[in-house]
C-alpha cells in the first residue's frame, strides 16, 4: 500500500501502528519546511540541519499517545521549535548563517534582470526578517512562510491568540517599513 496519498492524520495513525513507510512519508512531505523554519530561526545551516533530524527522530522515538489535540505539523514543529530554543541557550549566541542561503525550488524566471531583482529583493527581506526580534520573526515565519494557521501557531509556541496576532501585526509592520525604507 502506498502511504504518499494519505493525510497526515492516517499516517500519523499507522505509525503509531508501528508502520515506517508512514513516518518516513511524513518525513519526506515536512523535512524541507522544518529545516526551512529552522535555518530561518537560527540562521545556521548546519544547526538547522541537526535540529530538524533531532526533532523526527525525536517523534520517532518516543511517538505521542494516543490520537493528540494537535496535528502532525503542529507537533512537528513544536518539537523543532523548542529543539531550537534548547540549543540556542545552551550554546548562547545565534547563528552567522545568512537567510538567503535557505533550500528554495528553482525558479526559472523569465529573465536574468528579474531573477536578479528577485534575489534582491529575497537578499532584503532576509535581512529585515534577521533583524526583527526573535518572538516576532518565529510567529513571521511559522505564520506567512510556514502557512500554519492561528490555532497551530498558538499551539506550537504556547501563546495566546492574542498575543500571536499582536506579535504577527509588529513583525509584519516592521518588514514593511525595512523593505519600503520608511521610518516611522
Amino acid at each position: 500500500m502506498s502511504t504518499a496519498n494519505l493525510s497526515d492524520e492516517e499516517l500519523e495513525k499507522a505509525w503509531k501502528a508501528g508502520s515506517s513507510p508512514a513516518f518516513a512519508t511524513l518525513f519526506e512531505r515536512y523535512h524541507r519546511r522544518v529545516y526551512g523554519f529552522l535555518l530561518r530561526f537560527t540562521r545556521d545551516a548546519h544547526l538547522a540541519e541537526d535540529l530538524a533530524q533531532r526533532a523526527f527522530l525525536n517523534l520517532y522515538k518516543k511517538p505521542p499517545s494516543g490520537t493528540g489535540k494537535a496535528r502532525f505539523k503542529s507537533l512537528l514543529f513544536t518539537v523543532a521549535r523548542n529543539e531550537a530554543i534548547n540549543e540556542l541557550k545552551k550554546r548562547g549566541r545565534r547563528g552567522e548563517t545568512d537567510l538567503d542561503s535557505a533550500p528554495e525550488g528553482r525558479d526559472h524566471g523569465p529573465s536574468p534582470e528579474a531573477d536578479v531583482t528577485k534575489r534582491e529583493e529575497a537578499a532584503r527581506l532576509a535581512v529585515a526578517l534577521a533583524d526583527l526580534p526573535e518572538g516576532e520573526r518565529e510567529v513571521v515565519l511559522l505564520r506567512q512562510v510556514e502557512g500554519l494557521t492561528f490555532r497551530e501557531v498558538c499551539e506550537v509556541t504556547g501563546l495566546s491568540r492574542d498575543a500571536v496576532r499582536w506579535r504577527l501585526a509588529r513583525g509584519l509592520e516592521s518588514l514593511r517599513l525595512a523593505l519600503t525604507g520608511t521610518v516611522s
